[in-house]
């Protein structure tokens, strides 16, 4: 993702707004914030982030993350950055 957000930070224009889907995750039991480690990143490779719009419904993590550690609803979040 660092690549990809990288690649963004190039060829996007100055001002231009970059809207990205994405959902938190779970690894060992441990809820991982994809969103705000993503946009920090973001910050620090160019871009101002706006808003993170968090959608309705709760994503369960995995079947397997399930059987060991419980249901937990996770975050799905449209990201949106806009270029400096």
């Amino acid at each position: 993702m660092a690549c990809v957000i990288q690649e963004c930070s190039r060829v996007l224009k100055p001002g231009a707004l970059l809207f990205m889907v994405n959902d938190n995750v779970r690894y060992s039991g441990v809820s991982i914030s994809v969103d705000m480690l993503l946009s920090d990143l973001a910050e620090k490779l160019g871009f101002i982030v706006e808003n993170i719009l968090v959608l309705p419904g709760d994503k369960g993590n995995s079947s397997q993350q399930m059987g060991n550690h419980g249901r937990d609803p996770l975050r799905k979040c449209v990201y949106v950055w806009r270029k400096q």
